[in-house]
């Protein structure tokens, strides 16, 4: 950072209309607080930053305050104006804020936020100087002035002009995943409550923001299914004007994991030939609540809800006295270690065993949708999303942080798995503005200068139609387009925005074709299947369009449990044929459309000839470890289950069912094979209904001969 040229600052002063007045009797000098104005001249680069170069600092002590001074780039989110950033003690580093800014909220309730048309220089009272943001919103008139009153200490005024009736300021606070207090409530508060002040704590950190008297504070959480993901807080002020302040400090010492009467479980785990092996470990009382183990600090790798994660398979585990199921997974490729264990106050129990590949090798195990703390919605580091994706089996993985390049390489050699897991750089472009397209992962994308903003290296997502994100993510190098979870509420599913309707293939002028990958089976719809079955029928509605498309399924993990890493995953086909990296290898297998997807049973489907003559025979077999459930298997043709099988041999590791079938063809079609069960994954995940899915992409079968396969639509 430098500081601002003196000459700026007096020019800036003097634009702000300060004159020097005679006066009979000099005013007492007010004491000017210690605080200074910088220029960014290097841009931010911690997790949620979006300070770039020409952003103004107000530095107050060790606390400064960034405010966005540039105009934005077109196409991403317009936030000139806003505090985006809040740093204690110079590093770059995370902070509990994403943005604040004032809005004012109609009588309707619907806000509008201030962009700044002008970030200036402005006189505070104590004569320091300050940062003004003014803008006409939607025929407001916003002044907001922010001032130091001392270290860690500041002060916000802002007022509104031309205000229609039954409207008031408010503040537009988005605290990320950062705890969020209000008066009488805790962090997991929703709703709408009455509060004179609000406290964000995150990344060591504590920010207050207070207010002379006490206003309406509201905030909804986004529910997906059984989930529930941040959102920003609405704090409303009184009237046309609204005076703030924020004290930055901090955070209160987490409180010590307990360690007194705690025995000690050390679990030793391996692969073939006694190699290490990274490990996921559930921990399940016979009796009473969940278990919270703590890892040894020996240990390498992680702990989070009732089960760790070991990087060598090996560690000390710390839990209260009683009997516990342990449960020792590699992922639904490899067996299973389950024991039951007794542990007593002070003692030391041990637990261990091998676990073996099941699967076929020329397949790569891949998890194409992820998020780490890079994404306003995610708590997870980046090592311990390298640990959860090690752990349960994964080999390829593909970092695709909402609008934020990421790169999960360094953390995989940190953590000693160069070899084991292989990872590309992506971006789950999501679409902003003010009408919403979904969300599409691009992929693969270049790693990012460190010159250059994390914003300004994302393809445009603000205000743009389909076609054009599509373009801007190839332009952006990306070689695969996915549209994930396209039929998800609310307003986030690409086939429920362009009106998509499968059983004909048609949808509105907004749907646009670009891309190569669906996201059929997205990891909130573990425990619905029939979620599951819907992506399935998409894929057959875009053959109706003359569309062939990979089918995909992914975790979509922002957490470390729910919305476990690798389940589901895409087994992708790895040609015998050398490639320069196993990426490029997984990419080829994508655009072939040679895929398929599983939470358990691994489903192939092999067609023995080409229907041209109306006869279609093909080849079902599901693989699977044995305690993966295998009940049923079905055979689509079209978006139609043609036949199905029920499963009922004893389960073994490897082959679980394998037949051959004929199908008789009238026109083009799409096939695709299908198994699951009714019964539930054992506790390799803390779902209690997590199901066990596997189905193939389509097998496109060109009847005519034309060379172009167009499903027919729906009778």
């Amino acid at each position: 950072m430098r500081l601002l040229p003196p000459l700026v600052v007096a020019a800036a002063l003097l634009s702000s209309g300060c004159r020097h007045r005679r006066r009979r009797r000099p005013a007492a000098p007010r004491p000017q607080v210690d605080a200074r104005i910088e220029v960014l001249d290097r841009a931010r680069l911690a997790d949620h930053a979006y300070g770039r170069v020409g952003d103004l600092r107000l530095v107050a002590g060790d606390v400064a305050l960034t405010v966005a001074a540039r105009p934005d780039a077109p196409g991403h989110r317009p936030l000139m104006g806003a505090v985006v950033d809040v740093d204690r003690g110079g590093d770059d580093r995370p902070d509990p804020l994403l943005w604040w800014r004032p809005t004012w909220v109609d009588a309707a309730a619907r806000p509008h936020p201030m962009v700044a048309a002008l970030v200036d220089l402005a006189r505070c009272p104590d004569g320091s100087t300050g940062v003004v943001r003014t803008a006409t919103v939607d025929g407001v008139a916003l002044r907001s002035h922010l001032c130091a009153l001392g270290p860690g200490r500041f002060r916000v005024r802002t007022t509104a002009r031309d205000l229609p009736a039954g409207a008031t300021l408010a503040d537009d606070i988005n605290p990320g995943t950062a705890a969020v207090r209000v008066a009488g409530h805790d962090e997991a508060w929703e709703g709408t409550t009455t509060t004179p002040w609000i406290e964000l704590t995150e990344h060591g950190t504590t920010l207050r923001f207070e207010s002379s008297g006490a206003t309406t504070a509201k905030r909804n959480f986004v529910h997906i299914a059984s989930e529930a993901f941040p959102a920003a807080v609405l704090w409303t002020a009184d009237g046309a004007a609204s005076d703030r302040t924020l004290t930055v400090r901090a955070a209160d010492p987490e409180p010590a994991p307990p360690t007194a009467g705690r025995a000690t479980l050390r679990l030793a785990f391996n692969g073939p030939a006694g190699a290490d092996l990274p490990v996921h470990v559930m921990f399940a009382r016979t009796s009473g609540s969940d278990p919270q183990p703590t890892l040894a600090p020996t240990a390498r790798g992680f702990a989070s809800g009732r089960s760790v994660y070991l990087l060598d398979g090996h560690g000390d585990v710390s839990l209260p006295p009683g009997e516990y199921r342990v449960t020792a997974s590699h992922g639904t490729a490899w067996t299973l270690h389950q024991a039951t264990v007794t542990l007593a106050t002070g003692a030391v129990a041990e637990v261990g065993g091998s676990l073996r590949l099941v699967l076929p090798p020329d397949w790569i195990a891949a998890d194409l949708h992820l998020h780490s703390t890079p994404s306003p919605d995610s708590r997870v580091t980046l090592a311990q999303r390298v640990a959860s994706l090690a752990c349960n089996g994964i080999q390829f993985a593909v970092a695709t942080d909402h609008n934020r390049i990421t790169d999960l390489a360094p953390a995989v050699h940190a953590a000693v798995l160069d070899g084991q897991l292989e990872t590309a750089i992506g971006d789950e472009v999501t679409s902003a503005g003010t009408t919403l397209w979904g969300h599409f992962n691009a992929y693969p994308l270049p790693a990012v200068p460190e010159a250059v903003a994390p914003e300004d290296a994302v393809p445009p997502y603000y205000n743009v139609g389909p076609a054009d994100l599509f373009a801007g993510m190839r332009a952006a190098g990306a070689s695969i387009i996915q549209v994930n979870h396209p039929r998800m509420p609310p307003s986030i599913g690409y086939f429920d925005l362009t009106g998509f309707d499968a059983a004909t293939g048609r949808a509105n002028e907004h749907f646009a074709e670009g891309f190569d990958a669906v996201e059929a089976f997205n990891g909130i719809w573990l425990e619905t299947p029939a979620k599951v079955r819907e992506g399935v029928v998409d894929l057959v509605g875009l053959a109706r369009r003359g569309l062939r498309v990979a089918a995909t399924g992914n975790s979509d993990s922002h957490r470390l449990v729910y919305e476990e890493a690798g389940y589901p995953r895409t087994w992708v086909h790895a040609e015998p044929y050398v490639r320069a990296t196993q990426a490029e290898r997984v990419f080829a297998g994508i655009a072939r459309g040679e895929t398929t997807v599983s939470s358990g049973p691994f489903v192939t489907l092999q067609t023995l000839t080409n229907g041209r003559d109306g006869v279609l025979i093909v080849r079902v077999t599901v693989t699977a470890p044995a305690w993966v459930p295998v009940e049923h298997v079905e055979l689509w043709q079209d978006d139609r289950v043609a036949q199905r099988w029920t499963v009922t041999a004893p389960p073994v590791d490897g082959v679980r069912f394998e037949s051959r079938a004929v199908l008789y063809l009238t026109g083009d079609t799409v096939v695709t094979a299908w198994a699951d069960a009714d019964t539930p994954l054992p506790d390799v995940l803390p779902y209690p209904n997590a199901r066990a899915i596997g189905f193939t992409s389509p097998r496109y079968i060109d009847r005519d001969g034309d060379g172009r396969v167009t499903v027919a639509p729906r009778p």
